[in-house]
């Protein structure tokens, strides 16, 4: 018996009218598949719908792949894909980047399951190809520390690899936090360090604006309160 295929389905970072982020390949294989491994059922319910998928909810197969799902239980996942092709999804964006998911990705390689990436938007490259930093070498950190003496040591150091090695810093902060964390990047960065703010990417009001330091302390400060944001660093 084949194996199936574990297809990693990239969704839209916001609410989306239209479509304007996922190619047609990508949607027409979404809606040949019938079971999926997500974070939220609802979500992905709502994704189906918006890309109208031929089958009713009812009928396909969800399972939750989340960052409190055991390792037990992701492994049970494999059972899944023994006969069937199975879609990883997100909540927004890229499976298995920044993603709980990338856990299956890996057992999938281990037990010889083939991995198909389908193409569609990915906030961290988008930010990055966006910033005109370098994208030669750079380093994505997720969430930096809550802890304020923590996080001011982590941004020196990640300012130290930026001047020092020429390598591109990319880290983000839950929404409520991003004017708290944008605010300590103005006070504690050196004024020549160049800083990319990337708000709302593919959004209506998407803001992506990249300055030095003491060029943003000049101006207004964005809006970026309760809204998905990554930050870039770099000469």
């Amino acid at each position: 018996m084949n194996k199936g295929t574990l297809y990693l389905i990239p969704t839209p970072i916001g609410k989306q009218k239209e479509n304007h982020v996922l190619p047609e390949h990508t949607i027409s294989m979404v809606q040949k598949l019938r079971c999926f491994i997500v974070e939220k059922p609802q979500t992905t319910q709502s994704f189906l719908q918006w890309i109208k998928h031929p089958v009713p909810d009812f009928e396909l197969t969800f399972r939750v792949l989340n960052k409190k799902t055991p390792d037990q239980e992701i492994f049970s996942f494999l059972n899944l894909l023994k006969d069937q092709d199975v879609g990883l999804m997100s909540e927004a964006g890229a499976p298995g980047v920044a993603d709980p998911g990338a856990k299956l990705v890996k057992l999938a390689h281990d037990n010889g399951i083939r991995v198909v990436p389908l193409v569609g938007p990915s906030a961290i490259l988008m930010a990055l190809m966006s910033s005109g930093m370098n994208g030669q070498k750079f380093a994505f950190h997720g969430y930096l520390s809550i802890n304020e003496n923590k996080r001011i040591q982590e941004l020196a150091s990640l300012e130290q690899q930026a001047i020092q090695e020429g390598q591109t810093q990319i880290f983000m902060e839950t929404p409520h936090r991003n004017e708290s964390l944008f605010s300590l990047l103005l006070s504690r960065l050196r004024p020549e360090t160049r800083l990319c703010v990337a708000c709302n990417i593919t959004m209506p009001d998407e803001l992506i604006e990249t300055k030095a330091v003491h060029q943003w302390k000049s101006g207004a400060s964005p809006d970026l309160n309760k809204k998905p944001a990554l930050f870039v660093i770099g000469n």
